[in-house]
């Protein structure tokens, strides 16, 4: 899922992406605010496989729409009308709320058997994105789930441009930020999901605004049933207060970790990642919640700590 505030870049980024050798056999799916959609138009000329869902943004209109977009694809791609493909790219509207979609692409049945969720990516303006997170905070939220972030008119915003929008996107996350345009960008951003997890080495809380994230790393390898029950105490604990959960946890037994999301009160299907021998893994857990003190995010941080022990 492509994220980011309106007039951010996501489109251009978009297209950068499918002129990638990384992006080859992609589809995408477009999501305009408005009644009237013109971006599907703008990546690649319209290619045959952008799909265009108009009329709002997903968060707000029907979660059906983007089940029945994704049944699409692959109902005309096994009929022959398109042609094969690997992956799809979601672009979301510039004010749409990541939660919402990922939770609905997390539910659905479709998703569990011909589709994994890969990643979230927010584009933030080099020239603008300071001024952006500060008055909306849709933008901060956008950036708060990703994970990872692209700066993106680097080529025409200036050092002290880079380094305030730098600062601002470092009071909302911790995240990786790439810069676009930059080589190489398409096999970065949604590769090895799960691998960059953990966003922030120390552990203390992040707040921003009334957003707050704390991130723990664990290298202790835990009992899966100690890990699938610490996720799903935590998700019913904070309710429609959690934006997102994010765990990659060392299973005991197991040559690589397990991947672990929740959203709200909905947990994920835990999936094993694909161990190769002498891989290296950033293992720990995010949370990221509003409403929430910081003593009761911390206190469900430490039922993970003393699973451990």
């Amino acid at each position: 899922m492509i994220t980011g505030f309106l007039g951010s870049g996501k489109t251009t980024l978009i297209r950068r992406l499918l002129r990638d050798p990384a992006f080859a056999e992609t589809a995408v799916i477009v999501n305009e605010f408005g009644e009237i959609g013109l971006d599907h138009l703008l990546v690649e000329s319209a290619r045959e496989d952008v799909l265009l869902l108009e009329g709002g943004c997903l968060c707000c209109a029907s979660q059906g729409d983007l089940a029945r977009a994704l049944r699409s694809l692959l109902d005309r791609s096994e009929r022959g009308e398109l042609p094969p493909f690997r992956r799809v790219v979601v672009e979301t509207s510039g004010l749409a709320d990541p939660g919402p979609i990922l939770g609905a692409m997390m539910t659905d049945p479709l998703r569990l058997s011909r589709y994994r969720f890969a990643s979230i990516a927010a584009c933030v303006d080099g020239l603008l994105g300071a001024g952006t997170l500060r008055r909306h905070g849709e933008a901060a939220r956008q950036v708060l789930m990703s994970d990872r972030i692209v700066l993106t008119k680097s080529d025409i915003a200036d050092g002290k441009q880079q380094e305030t929008t730098l600062a601002a996107i470092r009071s909302v996350t911790a995240a990786p930020v790439d810069m676009a345009p930059g080589g190489g960008l398409g096999a970065t951003l949604f590769a090895e999901p799960g691998r960059n997890i953990v966003q922030r080495n120390d552990q203390s809380a992040h707040r921003h605004g009334d957003y707050l994230t704390v991130a723990r790393r664990t290298t202790r390898p835990l009992r899966r049933s100690i890990a699938e029950s610490w996720v799903a105490r935590s998700a019913a604990s904070l309710g429609p207060n959690l934006l997102r959960l994010k765990a990659l946890l060392t299973i005991e037994g197991e040559d690589a970790p397990t991947e672990f999301h929740a959203v709200q009160h909905i947990v994920h299907l835990p999936r094993r990642l694909a161990g190769r021998p002498g891989s290296q893994w950033d293992t720990g857990v995010v949370l990221i919640a509003e409403g929430v003190s910081e003593r009761k995010l911390g206190q469900i941080v430490d039922e993970l700590d003393m699973a451990v022990d």
